[in-house]
């Protein structure tokens, strides 16, 4: 009897940890579709609590975070359940929706290989197809848009440089006008710059002024000498 309660209580234990998870997923399900999607997120993760493994909760919590735009997380979540898919069907879904959110961060080359393996899991799946096609118009439009940016990048630093020579150019032609311009005004200015002399080429003109002025001296007193009239004395 008390084995029979046993076993009894434990299959209403697992009954009500099954529906509780289950529970949970129905309300986040009336919440997404009344678009009150943080709501519905809180219901998943509270039936992940009971099941962290339950593949269910985890697809629609990663759709919930996907409609918040929370775009990178979400990509991180369907990225993690490509290994937790029980079925073909699962798992072309879950590639299906990595790539809408892969497009939405704009990492459009690894979008275009979810929508891929999506499609080579359901080649017939032709909203893949479609957001397969879409992507890779997206992806060549940011091609050119690329390519446009780096032109442009690169006219404007020929630009720059075209600038930088002209400016080079002009600086050149004003340090040419100022260098003749200096130039003419030292040959307008009159030469006035004395050599300079020695200390010893100073004395030695010294002394030749010294003795011309003995010689001239000696010659002026020559001259008086000579003119004089002598007396004589008388010795008488």
């Amino acid at each position: 009897m008390k084995n029979t309660l046993f076993i009894l209580s434990l299959l209403l234990c697992i009954t009500s940890f099954a529906q509780n998870k289950k529970s949970f997923l129905r309300n986040g399900n009336v919440l997404y579709i009344d678009s009150s999607y943080n709501d519905a997120e809180i219901q998943y993760r509270k039936s992940l609590e009971k099941d962290q493994d339950y593949f269910n909760a985890s697809f629609n919590l990663a759709d919930a975070v996907y409609k918040q735009e929370r775009y990178q997380e979400s990509s991180a979540l369907f990225n993690a359940l490509i290994d937790n898919a029980s079925t073909k069907n699962d798992l072309a879904k879950v590639y299906h929706n990595l790539g809408n959110s892969l497009t939405q961060e704009q990492k459009l080359e690894e979008a275009i290989e979810a929508y891929k393996n999506a499609l080579r899991i359901n080649p017939n799946d032709s909203e893949t197809r479609h957001n397969l096609a879409l992507s890779k118009k997206q992806k060549q439009e940011q091609e050119r848009q690329e390519e446009k940016k780096e032109e442009q990048q690169e006219d404007k630093k020929e630009e720059q440089q075209e600038d930088k020579k002209d400016q080079e150019g002009e600086d050149k032609q004003e340090q040419n006008k100022e260098q003749k311009k200096e130039e003419q005004e030292k040959e307008n200015q009159p030469n006035e710059k004395k050599e300079e002399m020695s200390k010893e080429d100073a004395e030695k003109m010294l002394e030749a002024i010294q003795q011309e002025e003995k010689e001239l001296q000696e010659e002026l007193q020559k001259k008086k000498v000579k003119g004089k009239r002598v007396k004589v004395l008388k010795d008488w």
